[in-house]
């Protein structure tokens, strides 16, 4: 008699990997900045190097506090994608100090130029992140000169300590709040598809996707700590997986953008996210899936539903709203193939020509 019960679907066994857990100690909690001096006390870290941008003094304020008699150089001059002349000068200018650890507070270019200055002194990093930028929980930093931005992987330039506040966050604008957050999201989606991807690290990125889908809009509409935080920890997962898998087309395609025409790190990110997504979709079907699951969302309109989700955060409306002319569109494109970006999909000129015009214009992907 034939059964009405189907036969079970055979389990796989999952595929090989082989991964490195990137070391480093997290401290997350309502006024946790204030944990910062026993953290650097605990490794005997007493001759402080703060830096803290001069265009925010409420930061610098935080950090002298928390830091105290230990603060013995503050550095102000932070630029976005760090200029490799500003991270010698503050390399050489922590030497000649005599300091023992570099302390940054603020977003992912006060990170980026306290990476630089612990790769090239060998200095112990701390990080008080006080975006969603992620870039503080991993190995990767970035110098920019000649209008290229060269990005490296340095163990060296991975934090040592990184204090999450989410009380610092509560003062952030919304127009940073919502491209941050899709920076985050893109760390996310990107870990999911690079080269070294594994199940651990696809567990940790859609966490934070979820976490991010399901909390961002609060926390750009709001300045609700509780939303903020739990934005804060979708960064730090983001941050994680993608510090440990590395980077592929979307961050590439934005190191370009930051490097040959100086656009705006979270904003681009945000930009371009979708476009990515809707090029690499047909060359990922599995990672895209999870990903929208994780989101609850259409498969079929995963691009589309993170550029609604963009929109509603303040996403800028498309590269040419960053200051991208339509006719840089072509050059970025040449650029991308001459560097034979990473990439699961191969890259062909007129596919990502079409994507990257997309892009420019801000419309809604298919």
């Amino acid at each position: 008699m034939p059964s009405d019960t189907a036969a079970p679907t055979a389990v796989q066994l999952p595929a090989a990997f082989a991964r490195t857990s990137l070391p480093g100690r997290i401290v997350f909690g309502d006024g946790a900045v204030r944990q910062l001096a026993d953290e650097l006390d605990q490794r005997d870290l007493r001759r402080a190097m703060l830096i803290a941008a001069d265009y925010d003094s409420s930061l610098a304020a935080h950090g002298r506090q928390a830091l105290g008699e230990r603060l013995k150089l503050r550095w102000a001059e932070v630029r976005q994608h760090v200029p490799r002349e500003l991270a010698a000068r503050a390399a050489t200018a922590a030497t000649a100090a005599g300091v023992d650890v570099v302390v940054a507070i603020g977003g992912g270019s006060t990170t980026g130029l306290g990476k630089a200055i612990a790769v090239a002194t060998g200095l112990p990093l701390a990080v008080v992140p006080t975006t969603y930028a992620g870039s503080e929980m991993t190995p990767i930093y970035g110098l920019t000169s000649d209008r290229d931005k060269i990005t490296a992987r340095d163990t060296r330039a991975l934090p040592r300590i990184v204090v999450y506040d989410p009380r610092l966050l509560t003062t952030l604008p919304p127009a940073v709040v919502g491209p941050s957050g899709l920076n985050a999201l893109a760390h996310c989606a990107e870990a999911l598809w690079a080269a070294n991807a594994d199940p651990i690290t696809d567990a940790v990125a859609l966490d934070g996707a979820r976490r991010l889908r399901q909390h961002l809009p609060e926390a750009y509409a709001t300045d609700d700590a509780a939303a903020r935080g739990h934005v804060l920890i979708a960064a730090c997962l983001a941050g994680m997986a993608l510090g440990t898998v590395g980077t592929s087309l979307h961050h590439a395609l934005c190191h370009l953008l930051g490097g040959m025409f100086d656009a705006p790190h979270a904003e681009t990110h945000a930009i371009v996210l979708p476009y990515a997504v809707s090029y690499l979709q047909p060359a990922v079907p599995e990672a895209a899936r999870r990903l929208a699951q994780a989101m609850e969302v259409a498969e079929r309109d995963l691009a589309g539903s993170i550029w609604s989700l963009g929109q509603s955060v303040g996403t800028p409306a498309g590269l040419r709203s960053v200051g991208i002319r339509e006719d840089q569109i072509a050059a970025l494109t040449r650029a991308a193939l001459a560097k034979n970006l990473p990439s699961p999909r191969p890259l062909e000129y007129d596919a990502l020509h079409a994507a990257l015009h997309a892009a420019w214009t801000g419309q809604r992907p298919d």
